[in-house]
């Protein structure tokens, strides 16, 4: 299986969005922050072999014999089964006045400065000067208002990283506030673009993907799950992405190969590999 995900990291709109918030439709994890769940999933994923395209954002659909091949800016990939799983659209970090600047966090092949300077109120401004303090970088972290962004934890260990001199945090500030460093990131949220897909022939019902009861696009072996399958409509909850979800995944596989079982039976019933870490 691979996963094409446009940001650096997975995890959609509760990495990028809310992390710090608490959600309460996640079966089983009663008022779990964002990040939390997020996690749990990645943890949930460790026994699979999947193979991950982190940062890339998947733009084209063209049929290939008896499947079709997905391509995005980096490479083309040919898939007998697509999942079409992209909610509010692909999470595109807001662009910076100033050019050169970072604009997203984690940032892929980061070499880690000596001294940094980031700025914003996001969780994720909260987070990048948290992992770069933490890598012994020197931080100044600035917000043009007194307010960041981060769960309780994180916020606490920022307040134990500003009383150690370790990050230098200058917050309200003024517009033409700067700082010497030598890697600067301006962090200020994404905006969702549906428009890598909104291309493919999908029978679009406004920002929405119509389905049957299986997930099944009008295209053969395109399935769509979550925020972007018209089945739910306004009815944007995790538990609904997680059932859809379940319902694609199982109906492709039977797609891909006939005799599997739409219906794959209790997990309850199966031994799955461990996760290294309860073997030992």
């Amino acid at each position: 299986m691979r996963i094409l995900e446009a940001r650096p990291e997975l995890g959609g709109q509760l990495a990028a969005l809310y992390p710090d918030r608490r959600v309460y439709d996640v079966p089983a994890s009663p008022a779990a922050y964002a990040g939390e769940v997020v996690d749990a999933l990645l943890r949930q994923l460790e026994p699979f072999d999947i193979d991950l395209r982190l940062g890339e954002v998947a733009r084209s659909l063209e049929p290939n014999g008896d499947g079709w091949t997905v391509g995005s800016d980096q490479a083309r990939y040919p898939a007998g089964a697509v999942i079409l799983a992209a909610g509010l659209g692909a999470l595109l970090p807001r662009p910076a006045s100033v050019p050169g600047l970072h604009t997203d966090w984690p940032t892929p092949g980061l070499m880690v400065p000596e001294s940094a300077w980031v700025q914003g109120g996001v969780p994720q401004a909260t987070r990048a000067a948290l992992e770069l303090a933490e890598g012994g970088t020197r931080v100044t972290l600035s917000h043009r208002r007194a307010l960041f962004r981060g769960t309780p934890g994180q916020l606490r260990r920022l307040e134990a990283f500003r009383q150690s001199g370790q990050i230098k945090v200058h917050a309200p500030v003024e517009a033409g506030f700067t700082a010497a460093a030598e890697a600067t990131w301006h962090l200020n949220g994404y905006l969702p673009d549906l428009s890598p897909v909104l291309g493919w022939p999908l029978g679009w019902q406004g920002e929405y993907v119509p389905a049957d009861a299986s997930g099944q696009t009008a295209l053969p072996g395109v399935y769509v799950a979550g925020d972007l399958s018209a089945a739910g409509g306004d009815f944007k909850l995790i538990s609904v992405g997680f059932a859809q979800a379940a319902m694609c995944a199982n109906h492709a596989a039977h797609f891909l190969r006939p005799e599997l079982k739409v219906r794959p039976g209790h997990s309850s019933d199966w031994r799955l590999p461990e996760r290294p870490e309860r073997l030992a």
